[in-house]
């Protein structure tokens, strides 16, 4: 996985579900989260939002360069 990938995973975790780290720390109380779903329903959102995006830039780009244009 990419490195802006996991960041941005990170921040939807920190922020949206209130989880400090994606990464394992080795205890059950440190790596098992109770969140509500509507946390989940807005940190699945967010992600949906980013690959959207995601999507519409190369899109784009790959418009752009074909019509000849330089992004």
């Amino acid at each position: 996985m990419s490195k802006a990938l996991d960041d941005l995973f990170e921040t939807i975790a920190r922020d949206d579900l209130r989880i400090p780290t994606l990464k394992p720390r080795g205890r059950d109380a440190l790596d098992f989260h109770e969140v509500g779903v509507l946390s989940v329903k807005d940190a699945l959102a967010r992600a949906y939002a980013a690959g959207c995006d995601a999507t519409a830039k190369r899109l784009f780009a790959s418009i752009s360069i074909l019509k000849g244009d330089r992004p």
